[in-house]
């Protein structure tokens, strides 16, 4: 049987709860310090703790935003969310780096965002703003190599990561961004076997308003 829960432990929950909801993301340490009024984040860490130790919650190591509720107050249906990690930044624009560390996981409607293999980037740039991708959106994709002609994508390049419309074309693939003042960039068919990569389909896009 499932330990029962004080007080104080219910409301923490609902607390963490409530914010994931909400925000699409779990709230920090000093976030549950600050709702509750308490002076240290010793408390929340000793409730939050108490949660860990009785399986409602559990914790992604080395991230601010570590909390995830396992064992909610009010049960839900198990298929209504997929967790899905936040891996980084992906370039709409000049190409970055590739960022593959899970920062977070969001825990998103499965009714909007379909399948099992998905990952989510955070969009820098406006190379896709026609497209109504913005800079500081959240890009929500479906991970694997397979892609239909017109496709937005994240790819990588060199270990360089961009998200572009990909076409097939007699010399490679033609990378063809969504705005004007960004021209296409062709990635020629040996470049694909040496240094391409596709890491995934665009689902959809998540845009959180402060």
């Amino acid at each position: 049987m499932a330990e029962s829960l004080t007080s104080t432990q219910s409301k923490v929950l609902a607390f963490v709860e409530q914010s994931t909801a909400q925000n699409g993301h779990p709230p920090t340490m000093k976030e549950v310090s600050r709702h509750f009024g308490w002076s240290s984040t010793s408390t929340a860490q000793q409730h939050l703790g108490a949660l860990q130790k009785k399986g409602r919650l559990d914790r992604i190591p080395k991230s601010p935003r570590s909390l995830r509720v396992t064992k909610p107050l009010r049960p839900t249906r198990v298929d209504q969310t997929v967790a899905v990690p936040l891996v980084g930044r992906i370039a709409a624009g000049v190409p970055i780096y590739a960022l593959e560390e899970a920062e977070e996981v969001l825990p998103l409607p499965r009714a909007l965002f379909h399948g099992s293999s998905l990952f989510a980037l955070r969009v820098k740039g406006d190379s896709m703003m026609n497209a109504g991708i913005f800079d500081g959106d959240i890009a929500v994709l479906r991970a694997g190599p397979e892609f239909s002609d017109g496709d937005i994508a994240a790819v990588i390049v060199d270990e360089e990561a961009t998200l572009k419309r990909v076409f097939k074309t007699k010399r490679g693939l033609r990378l063809q961004a969504e705005n004007p003042d960004f021209a296409d960039r062709v990635v020629s068919s040996d470049q694909i076997k040496q240094s391409f990569r596709l890491a995934g389909v665009l689902v959809g896009t998540i845009r959180r308003f402060t």
